[in-house]
């Protein structure tokens, strides 16, 4: 004979039931709703499009040289697609189609010939991170703006007498962009915490070796210059892999971020890392605001600023 378990007991059972499910309220409310925010968020265009342009740009000025045809370093295949894929993303023609394309060969170009085929000058930090970027920048509508993708789209608009299409779209390719510059500062910093880094030597040894050799200049502040220089350099990156997020520190630590890869970029042999940030900076702004600032660049002011400024 079976006997039905008491009443208290079964309206117990069932809300813990319900508690205990992956499709509760409360599960979707802290993971779900936040995680489809930012997938759904979306912003103006104008940032991505120019970082696009810039992009191609950095790219053409690392690897246009050494990717002609007469050089031989490269498979013929690879310096036509590099030059129509670049070409493409300067323009704006396919953009998404383009940017995913220079990714993927500046990833064959780091890890097949660079790292596996032994071409040393590809495997550098800044090639890496230059190769990262465009597979990021696939991930914005980045030819909704300043393209030829955004003329095309204005024609098709006019020809059927349709609303002109905003200059809008996902931010989260943004966010990813501008989280990888946060991950490359964090652990750039975390790198140099350690005692030669810290009081100057390491620094002092890299000016030697490119400045002035083993017979260094008998200079008396030279070891308090690289004392600062070092330890500063360290406060300064870790304080760009977090502030750069924060608004209300980001008008103080992007002139400093921007100073210190010129400064970089004029005393150490970098290359293109320096431009390669400058560009990637463009993720981190609010980018509202500067299609408005690019609106009053033109000569007018528009709603958005209003609403913006509002809103703030």
């Amino acid at each position: 004979m079976s006997v039905a378990p008491p009443e208290d007991v079964a309206d117990v059972t069932v809300p813990l039931k319900e508690a205990r499910s992956p499709s509760s309220p409360g599960v979707e409310a802290r993971f779900v709703q936040p995680v489809l925010r930012i997938l759904t968020h979306e912003t103006s265009t104008r940032g991505a499009g120019l970082l696009r342009i810039g992009l191609a740009c950095v790219l053409w000025a690392r690897w246009a040289d050494e990717l002609l045809p007469l050089r031989r370093i490269v498979h013929p295949s690879v310096s036509v697609l590099f030059f129509v894929a670049t070409t493409c993303l300067f323009v704006g023609l396919a953009s998404r189609w383009a940017a995913a394309l220079c990714g993927i060969l500046g990833m064959i170009l780091v890890h097949g010939y660079g790292i596996a085929g032994g071409h040393e000058p590809w495997t550098h930090h800044h090639t890496t991170l230059l190769a990262h970027l465009p597979l990021l920048l696939a991930l914005t509508s980045c030819g909704r703006s300043y393209s030829v993708d955004r003329w095309l789209a204005l024609r098709r608009a006019q020809r059927t007498g349709a609303l002109p299409p905003e200059e809008r779209g996902p931010s989260y390719g943004l966010r990813l962009i501008a989280l990888q510059i946060s991950v490359l500062y964090f652990f750039s910093s975390y790198d140099k915490l350690n005692p030669g880094w810290l009081s100057g030597e390491r620094l002092e040894a890299i000016f030697g070796w490119f400045y002035w050799g083993s017979d260094g200049p008998d200079w008396p502040w030279l070891s308090w210059v690289a004392l600062l220089a070092g330890t500063g350099t360290v406060a300064l990156e870790l304080a760009l892999a977090v502030g750069l997020w924060l608004p209300r520190a980001r008008p103080w630590l992007m002139p400093l971020g921007l100073a210190l890869h010129g400064i970089f970029y004029v005393m150490l042999p970098v290359s293109t890392f320096s431009a390669t940030v400058w560009c990637a900076y463009l993720a981190f702004l609010d980018q509202d605001r500067l299609h408005a600032f690019l609106d009053e660049l033109q000569g007018h002011r528009p709603k958005r600023l209003d609403a913006i400024e509002r809103r703030s």
